[in-house]
């Protein structure tokens, strides 16, 4: 799931690339866009050991302005429920993002963001949070400081650093097979 967050995030990143030469010109917002999708449900393996179905939920919504600056809004849920036992996981994660971007005068754009929220939460549906096996609960928080530079004609990645701040359990090497796999099982 945090895969396709980060894809989401990064295709809306290159559109704005695409569009900057146009907002430096603008005189009001020049993109505003809003999103919900369900997809789903999917048949899949929770890590590779429990087999089950998955439906994915979320919303997205993006602005940027005529000086460049943007801000973006998600929320993306998913909910695996095993095959054997119907007992289901949650997944989810919810942020704000905010930055701007930079012609750089030389055919790229370099975009400065900020992310803050909730990366990632495993926990039973309309229920408690799972823990791991130190009794920590399975969650992830904190800010994210990305900068990013693309070549504006092809959109592709020319650089990219990021800093983090706060818990991540797939960062941090957090094992969240074993007690989820417990749960789903039992």
């Amino acid at each position: 799931m945090q895969h396709k967050r980060g894809i989401t995030i990064f295709a809306a990143i290159v559109a704005v690339a695409a569009a900057l030469p146009a907002a430096a010109s603008a005189g009001k917002p020049v993109t505003f866009d809003h999103e919900s999708f369900v997809d789903g449900p999917n048949p899949v393996s929770w890590c590779g050991v429990v087999d089950g179905a998955e439906v994915t939920t979320g919303t997205f919504t993006f602005r940027q302005d005529a000086s460049g600056a943007f801000h973006a809004t998600q929320r993306q849920s998913s909910v695996f429920t095993a095959s054997a036992t119907a007992k289901s996981i949650e997944v989810s994660a919810a942020g704000l993002d905010m930055g701007s971007g930079v012609d750089n005068g030389d055919g790229t754009v370099t975009f400065t963001e900020k992310t803050a929220g909730l990366a990632v939460t495993f926990k039973v549906p309309n229920g408690p949070i799972l823990k791991d096996a130190s009794g920590k609960p399975l969650l992830g928080a904190g800010v994210i400081d990305d900068v990013a530079t693309f070549d504006i004609a092809t959109g592709d990645l020319i650089s990219f650093q990021e800093t983090y701040h706060g818990p991540h359990p797939g960062r941090d090497g957090v094992d969240v097979c074993t007690p989820t796999i417990a749960y789903l099982s039992s």
